[in-house]
């Protein structure tokens, strides 16, 4: 069995970056709730919506002499802009708290008026560039967090990170672009939550990573040559929404079964 283990929600964000999703199981820890800030007359808003802006993992030869903001299909923000209501929905059925509408929370003055951090992620020596779903803003400060929870009126602000990679499964041995066995490539999705009450405490975080079903089967009987083709991101766009969408309410579900106090696992299936 195959496992990644993540520290820290950030590090959770960014693992795409370092390995390509073959993993069976991810070590996230379990769902952090504090169960005395949540409840059914409890108010919250959504302050941020956010990916990576590339989807991580292998690219065609060609792919790699290419900025990647040529590559077609690599840049997350179509994907992001279609789960924008999908997260907006699993959040607003909770029955543990009240959702602000998202188009009052954007609209609001305090919203209009904050200072968007700089759009990206830095981890030791790794800056990874960041995008924004629909009209969010980019919001990392926790300063910020708990500034708005206090100029919206609300019990506590949520934020909510995604990040895609390209999966792949298969190929019996690799030596450079050429690999033995027939490969498949799917969409993996990472997401996290994180959320500040209006006295600056993390009352909720958690991680969730899901693999989508393969959507981009490419094989070749005996040499499978396509590590020298371009990787079609665009073709996985719909799984991506997809797991994207069920990785959501896992953890949603995460949050749930730790509310009735039942306790969440540390191991987590991606598949």
């Amino acid at each position: 069995m195959q496992i990644i283990r993540t520290y820290s929600l950030t590090l959770t964000v960014i693992i795409g970056v370092l390995v390509s999703g073959c993993a069976h199981m991810a070590i996230t820890g379990s769902a952090d709730v504090d169960k005395n800030s949540f409840g059914a007359k409890k108010r919250f808003a959504v302050v941020s919506i956010a990916s990576m802006k590339r989807f991580q993992g292998e690219q065609g030869i060609g792919q790699k002499f290419t900025s990647d903001d040529n590559i077609p299909g690599m840049n997350t923000q179509p994907i992001i802009n279609k789960l924008d209501q999908k997260i907006i929905q699993a959040l607003g059925s909770s029955k543990y708290f009240t959702l602000v509408p998202e188009n009052k929370v954007l609209m609001s003055k305090a919203y209009k008026s904050l200072a968007e951090d700089e759009k990206v992620i830095k981890v030791l020596f790794i800056s990874v560039p960041m995008n924004v779903a629909n009209n969010y803003k980019y919001v990392s400060d926790e300063k910020k967090y708990v500034q708005l929870a206090k100029d919206l009126g609300v019990d506590g602000v949520i934020g909510i990170t995604l990040n895609f990679t390209v999966s792949q499964g298969g190929g019996q041995f690799n030596l450079g672009p050429l690999s033995l066995g027939k490969k498949s490539y799917s969409a993996m999705a990472t997401i996290t939550a994180i959320a500040y009450n209006k006295d600056g405490k993390v009352i909720w975080k958690d991680s969730t990573m899901k693999e989508a079903e393969p959507g981009d089967s490419k094989a070749i009987v005996l040499i499978d040559t396509s590590n020298m083709t371009d990787t079609n991101f665009e073709k996985l766009h719909p799984s991506a929404i997809e797991i994207g969408g069920k990785a959501v309410d896992v953890l949603l579900a995460r949050f749930d079964d730790t509310m009735v106090g039942k306790g969440t696992s540390s191991f987590q299936s991606v598949k």
